[in-house]
């Protein structure tokens, strides 16, 4: 596309743009043949092309702020090293990209659309070790940046000089995934209208609404005695399942560490903990699918893991497909009916995530495919509903 966009790329072009979006007393409404990632500001020059980009990103998304490839150069030779790796598969890798006040260490470049990034790729780099506690480092740095939409793929040194094959590979699978989070454009031919409209509702869906539909996830605390009989154990175990049910085995296992008030699970607390699983399960007082534990009957509660301080919990991997079909099922019922592409930002709402990560979604998409096989849900005039 060519980047001439008359007065606006002009001295003081960003006043003219400020004037047609300023006026408006009740609702702008935006109708573009291009969207914020056609324009490339390394092509394009003048503040008001900037403010345009900034604007067209937010009516599309709701969020300020746009990726700019600063020109810096990498922080340290382990950068150079992935950027490199990286670049030999045939992707655009830029250094130093910044966004919301902070510099993301690499940022891979959408070919089709050069003004979007694909991925961030954070390294325990500069910016890792110049950071005041681990919670600047590994939360709060990236909670920032994927709240301005970021997919954020994080790399460590250590696993790159001992394992570079393999990790150029998860990094590869990473984009890959990442491309599929790609926002539905502006504009669309006419019969695509429709889906468009109902994906950009999904958000459609009132966040009020949606709060209703979930409940704050409550973790298992309560006094434990330190008695490793196996029928202790699996009374301990059955505990835990009745308030986190269903759980995966691992947090389990966490659980009772945490109850014991000891820092970690060291081979004996995990066999004792498994022996207690089987012994539950044998007797039908808890069921096991896909190494998720919960009680034969119980209700499945959606929970908000927004306020949970276990980073394992937020952990898509730690979340039961059948959570996720409630979720899914809850969704579907609040809206009489939903599009499967508006379905995954609606269910990763309920469960307190602020951006839906690729993995959360493949999730969410893997449980619509099953519950489409088993028939509890079917499609009618491309809209998903109970059958």
């Amino acid at each position: 596309m060519a980047m001439r966009f008359g007065p606006l790329g002009a001295e003081g072009g960003e006043r003219r743009l400020n004037v047609l979006i300023s006026r408006a007393k009740k609702r702008c409404q935006v109708f573009a043949s291009i969207t914020a990632d056609d324009i490339d500001l390394e092509r394009a020059r003048g503040q008001g092309v900037a403010a345009l980009k900034v604007f067209l990103n937010y009516a599309q998304t709701g969020r300020l702020g746009i990726a700019i490839a600063t020109g810096r150069e990498e922080e340290s030779p382990f950068e150079q090293s992935v950027r490199r790796a990286v670049e030999s598969l045939g992707y655009e890798v830029v250094p130093q990209v910044g966004e919301a006040g902070f510099f993301i260490d690499l940022g891979v470049r959408d070919r089709k659309d050069p003004g979007r990034f694909i991925l961030g790729i954070e390294c325990d780099g500069a910016a890792y070790h110049s950071s005041r506690s681990a919670r600047d480092r590994d939360r709060l740095r990236q909670a920032v940046l994927e709240d301005h939409g970021w997919v954020i793929y994080r790399i460590w040194s250590t696993d790159w000089f001992q394992k570079p094959v393999d990790q150029l590979r998860k990094i590869s699978a990473a984009i890959e995934a990442a491309k599929n989070e790609v926002r539905p454009s502006v504009a669309a031919k006419p019969e695509q209208v429709e889906e468009i409209d109902r994906d950009a509702a999904a958000s459609s869906f009132n966040d009020d609404s949606l709060a209703k539909l979930s409940q704050p996830y409550v973790v298992a605390d309560f006094v434990a005695t330190r008695y490793e009989t196996a029928s202790h154990m699996a009374e301990l175990v059955l505990n835990v399942i009745k308030v986190e049910g269903p759980i995966h085995e691992d947090e389990v296992v966490n659980r009772v560490k945490t109850l014991w008030g000891y820092s970690r699970a060291g081979s004996r607390i995990q066999a004792a903990v498994n022996a207690g699983i089987s012994a539950l399960v044998s007797t039908g007082k808890c069921d096991r699918a896909y190494r998720f534990l919960f009680i034969p009957g119980a209700p499945v509660q959606i929970r908000n893991r927004e306020n949970v301080a276990s980073a394992e919990l937020r952990k898509p991997e730690m979340i039961s497909g059948l959570e996720l079909q409630a979720a899914i099922l809850a969704v579907i019922d609040l809206g009489h009916g939903a599009a499967a592409r508006e379905i995954p930002a609606a269910v990763a709402k309920l469960l307190g995530f602020k951006t839906t990560a690729a993995q959360l979604r493949y999730a969410v998409e893997n449980e619509i495919h099953r519950l489409s096989q088993q028939n509890v849900i079917v499609e009618s005039n491309r809209m998903l509903k109970r059958a």
